[in-house]
């Protein structure tokens, strides 16, 4: 069939465009149901999620041990994977609860979800039995890891550029000797243990 203008379409192609028009619209049907049932489902697991959350946290109460997890950076294969602390408080933060914790050397100055702890209560370790939080300062997370793997002695541990031979170093002046975790990457000093 030859067209008698440039503009005007053979008669086939607008039987196509017909066909192709109500094929989207049963797939863009198809598609919104689609969507509407996925989405229904990922709400109801969402749903499910924070009632286990807010189960898990009736769980824990101030003056509970929990444990926190360990980064593989600032452990070695052979340190304690958890770092026990105690909960002083629990506060409310949007819709979620936090906690505040305090570990044997410091209270930690970041707040924790309840996706982030272990339960502790039947291994309660008598350094923190002892505790008197309200004399301890506020450090951060990842120091409070390092003073606990380093099984720090008096709490300090260093990153000093030279050899720890001068009471700039807060190991050389606690007059405790570095540990492995104190400028690990940079090796021994003057200040290592024998």
């Amino acid at each position: 069939m030859q067209a008698s203008s440039s503009n005007s379409l053979p008669v086939s192609t607008n039987t196509n465009i017909f066909v192709c028009s109500s094929n989207s619209s049963r797939h863009d049907h198809i598609r919104k149901t689609a969507a509407d049932n996925y989405l229904n489902t990922a709400n109801k697991k969402v749903k499910l999620h924070h009632v286990y959350l807010n189960n898990l946290t009736e769980k824990f109460d101030v003056n509970d041990c929990v444990g926190v997890q360990i980064h593989t950076v600032d452990r070695t294969n052979t340190d304690a994977k958890l770092l026990p602390c105690l909960i002083p408080e629990k506060n409310r933060k949007n819709d979620d609860l936090v906690f505040k914790l305090v570990c044997q050397y410091a209270k930690l100055q970041n707040a924790f979800s309840v996706e982030n702890l272990v339960d502790l209560k039947s291994a309660y370790p008598q350094e923190l039995k002892q505790l008197n939080v309200d004399e301890l300062k506020g450090i951060s997370f990842i120091e409070a890891c390092k003073l606990y793997v380093s099984g720090a002695v008096s709490g300090s541990t260093c990153d000093c550029k030279s050899k720890c031979t001068t009471e700039h170093c807060p190991c050389k002046k606690a007059n405790v000797s570095c540990s492995t975790k104190c400028h690990s990457k940079r090796g021994a000093c003057q200040n290592m243990g024998d």
